[in-house]
């Protein structure tokens, strides 16, 4: 078998199995688009078809062969009822489509085969103006398409442009059969790659719908999914029209939501939904269909009830398709897109939609999750702030009352002492021992009473002081302070050491407290030892760790924290006389620096 004929038997297998692909399609879905594209098949194909036929049968039928010719004829016809599912054709175009086909067919019923070459032309012709201006609608609707409808358009156009070349080939060979070269092989190869591209266009395999779907829904979630922080409801519809949109090729694309309050669906508020503001969304097919989360194409007006009709009537458009956006809980809206001129690929546009509905159903509900948290963020920061303000105005009213109260109570006690006093001078010679005893313990307890006024005093102003940082020589601080304390000092006979001390931005008056309160305390708590107390300073992770260590006896590890509550004493008064509120001044102190403090065994 010569190279030539291997191709022309591959090229009408090509034919015949693709018009029987398409034809079982539209057997199996009984739909007019697939009716449409099958005819175009099987029009390309039905005279290689009849020819097996009658090689298969050994009839003598010419009239048949014929029928095979019409078929082929008829191709440019209905290539352009594929064509006006994208855009209108006109009259004219229309019109001339029709008498060519009427002309060509009565030409080949009529006029004996072989048909003469003058005849011949004017045929070719029809083909290559009618197939021209499909191949010039298929590319014009690409540029205006998007999405999988753009991928599948450049094929029929690509198809349709081969087509043509094939017919500008034949019409060639016929006007100049002596300049013309033998290329019936790249003939063949033409013809296959035209059908190939034909199917590739109007009857894909699944597997390649898919991959131009996923690769819409790739864009769309990673275009939104970057800025899911600042979505909100309406950004999201605003992205899911702007997806479908670009991806099925129409600018009439609506969102309604279930409002809960209302329990009904609510048109999205946007200038371009104005022409359906009278129409009931909560009636008929569009309930239905969001009611069963079950996607529904409106194509055929006579099937409709009159409710139905006038949506697709309103927007002057041949299709609908009505997407609940929804995910296994439940509906939360319907996405109506409508179509001019309908849509060739109408599975495919409503199993992409169908997607987009659900993704944007998921990104509403993160959405909805997103505004609880900022929500319920918000009520707490709230609910904070009202406790922060009610806590600052009560330790400010009990700052206030501690040192009004301690401030008043200072002038009594000072009167009960001076006149115990008085009393123990005036009659002195009146009392006995123990009358002299009593006064002494009262006139103690007054000591201390006043001794414990004092200190709360004192713990009241660590607050109210302001902060007032400045260089704070510590060492000078440190040598202020052993001066203060020069006669515990002496009697103690204790021993102060200390390493070389910074100067840092400090309240003074705070911390020659603080360095009293602490050395104080190290000279007190001793058990018959001379006191060996050490400071230092370490300039660590950003900040400076002071430490006073001593000789003396310590603190169990269960009171290290105990210690620093106010009035919290470990001693008995006749052990350690003091009033417990020292170290919770010193805390407070440093806090009020923005440090810590704690005890180490």
């Amino acid at each position: 078998m010569l190279a030539t004929e291997l191709l022309m038997q591959l090229t009408r297998i090509f034919f015949v199995t693709l018009a029987a692909l398409t034809t079982y399609d539209f057997i199996r879905h009984r739909d007019r688009v697939r009716r449409d594209i099958a005819l175009v098949f099987v029009s390309l194909s039905s005279t290689t078809i009849i020819s097996v036929f009658l090689s298969f049968t050994g009839l003598q039928l010419p009239w048949l062969l014929k029928i095979g010719q019409i078929g082929i004829i008829s191709q440019p016809y209905l290539l352009l009822r594929l064509v006006a599912y994208f855009r209108a054709v006109p009259l004219a175009v229309r019109r001339a489509a029709f008498i060519g086909w009427i002309l060509s067919s009565l030409v080949i019923i009529f006029v004996g085969t072989p048909i003469p070459p003058p005849v011949t032309l004017p045929i070719i012709l029809y083909f290559i103006v009618i197939n021209g201006y499909s191949v010039f609608g298929f590319v014009r609707s690409a540029f205006s398409s998007e999405g999988v409808a753009r991928h599948r358009l450049q094929f029929a156009a690509a198809g349709s442009a081969l087509l043509v070349i094939l017919f500008i080939i034949a019409g060639l060979r016929i006007a100049l059969p002596t300049f013309w070269p033998d290329i019936s092989a790249a003939v063949q190869i033409l013809a296959m790659l035209t059908v190939l591209t034909y199917y590739l266009g109007f009857a894909p395999p699944r597997w390649l719908r898919q991959g131009w779907q996923f690769n819409e829904l790739r864009n769309y979630l990673l275009q939104d999914i970057s800025t899911l922080e600042s979505q909100t409801a309406l950004t999201v519809m605003a992205s899911l029209r702007k997806a479908v949109m670009h991806a099925v090729g129409t600018d009439m694309v609506f969102v309604a939501l279930w409002d809960q309050d209302s329990k009904k669906l609510v048109l999205e508020d946007i200038p371009q939904a104005a022409a359906l503001k009278g129409f009931n969304l909560n009636d008929g097919i569009i309930k239905e269909a969001w009611q069963k989360t079950r996607p529904t194409v409106i194509d055929n007006l006579a099937k409709l009830s009159e409710n139905d009709a006038q949506i697709i009537q309103l927007l002057k458009a041949e299709m609908l398709f009505i997407v609940p956006i929804a995910t296994d809980e439940g509906a939360v809206g319907v996405l109506l897109v409508f179509l001019e001129f309908g849509s060739l690929f109408v599975e495919d546009d409503l199993n992409l939609l169908a997607i987009f509905a659900q993704q944007t159903a998921i990104l509403l509900e993160n959405y909805r999750v997103l505004e609880q948290q900022r929500s319920y963020s918000q009520v707490l920061e709230h609910t904070v702030e009202m406790r922060t303000e009610a806590l600052k105005r009560s330790n400010d009213e009990l700052r206030q009352f501690a040192y009004v109260a301690s401030h008043d109570l200072q002038e009594p006690l000072r009167m009960v002492v001076s006149y115990l006093q008085l009393i123990e001078e005036r009659y002195i010679s009146q009392l006995d021992s123990g009358a002299h005893e009593f006064f002494a313990f009262a006139t103690d307890g007054a000591k201390r009473m006043k001794s414990l006024i004092e200190a709360l005093l004192a713990y009241s102003r660590v607050d109210t002081q302001l902060q007032n940082f400045t260089p704070v020589d510590f060492q000078k601080v440190l040598n202020d302070v052993r001066s203060v304390l020069s006669v515990a000092i002496s009697e103690s006979g204790a021993a102060i050491t200390s390493d070389p001390l910074p100067n840092i931005n400090a309240n003074e008056a705070m911390i020659v407290q603080l360095f009293q309160n602490l050395l104080s305390n190290a000279i007190k708590y001793q058990k018959g030892t001379k006191p060996e107390i050490h400071i230092s300073a370490e300039y660590q992770n950003n900040e400076w760790v002071f430490s006073v260590k001593d000789n003396g006896i310590g603190i169990e590890p269960h009171n290290l924290e105990r210690i620093f509550v106010i009035f919290q004493r470990l001693h008995a008064q006749n052990e350690y006389p003091g009033t417990g509120i020292g170290l919770a001044i010193s805390k407070k102190v440093v806090e009020h620096h923005g440090g810590r403090i704690e005890s180490v065994k």
